[in-house]
């Protein structure tokens, strides 16, 4: 971080760990940011916690600091950026029956997950031929920004990842596949559920886009495009800066801005429809 303040801290970070009091757990995290201007969305299940949260540094650093005293997460990874001002406008901490939906009760962590690669090494892995690169994100994350030769599953949520698995990954259990998604979380998922589908060499960016925007260079990358992101920045680029993306004013699409655009959205679909006269019937 530089010497400067940032108008918000954001802090993105997840741990798949044992948690048997999920209530207590989130009126805790509850009431410690409320008592702060803290904002953005905790989730909090048995299997573990989940969350993207902004605030002012000092308060932010606070949350991950009592975080860390507790034992299940004292090795809590961290992901952090900045925003201009809050890019949640409120404070949300629910208790979910997974903190990322896949669907499958028989899908535990406990299982053997991804060889984890660092965003230093991830280029050497995904240029290797004999790798299939996997994106695990939604279809409109993918159009946003993804790695150069990277498959898209075009999935529309998360639990239709095993459709997917089903339909174009089987014939490939021997074959090197290496995943991708935002933070980590839902390719440590997918990981798992891969490995318990017989599945042998599996690897996995370790703390996902975010971190490989942090470390990795532009003039080095095999990033293409930006990151979309679930609050009101909608799209980072490198060094995790907020990039030019909006939401489509209609349908919610994320859609490349030009500055005049800014105040009147909307993508290519919406736009043509827009455009196109209605017949009277």
């Amino acid at each position: 971080m530089s010497g400067v303040e940032p108008a918000c801290l954001v802090a993105a970070f997840y741990k798949f760990v044992a948690i048997d009091d999920t209530t207590a757990l989130r009126e805790d995290l509850r009431k410690f940011c409320a008592a702060r201007p803290i904002k953005g969305t905790i989730l909090v299940a048995h299997e573990g916690i989940n969350a993207t949260v902004s605030g002012v540094e000092s308060d932010v650093r606070a949350l991950i600091e009592i975080l860390n005293a507790d034992p299940r997460f004292s090795n809590l990874a961290v992901k952090f950026s900045v925003a201009g001002s809050h890019p949640f406008r409120r404070l949300k901490v629910k208790i979910k029956r997974e903190i990322v939906t896949l669907g499958l009760e028989e899908t535990r962590l406990s299982a053997p997950t991804a060889h984890a690669v660092e965003p230093e090494d991830w280029n050497a892995l995904i240029s290797d031929p004999d790798v299939l690169v996997v994106d695990t994100r939604n279809d409109y994350e993918v159009e946003v920004g993804t790695f150069e030769g990277a498959c898209n599953p075009r999935t529309r949520a998360f639990r239709e990842f095993p459709d997917f698995v089903a339909r174009q990954l089987v014939d490939n259990r021997q074959k090197k596949i290496a995943m991708f998604c935002t933070g980590g979380i839902r390719c440590e998922k997918a990981s798992a559920y891969l490995k318990s589908e017989g599945f042998e060499h599996v690897y996995q960016l370790s703390g996902g886009i975010l971190r490989y925007l942090e470390r990795v260079a532009p003039t080095d990358s095999m990033w293409r495009g930006e990151c979309f992101v679930f609050d009101e920045r909608v799209a980072l680029e490198h060094g995790v800066r907020q990039g030019h993306h909006g939401l489509c004013q209609r349908c919610g699409h994320p859609v490349m801005l030009r500055d005049e655009e800014r105040d009147a959205t909307l993508c290519a679909s919406c736009r043509d429809d827009s455009a196109t006269p209605s017949v009277a019937t």
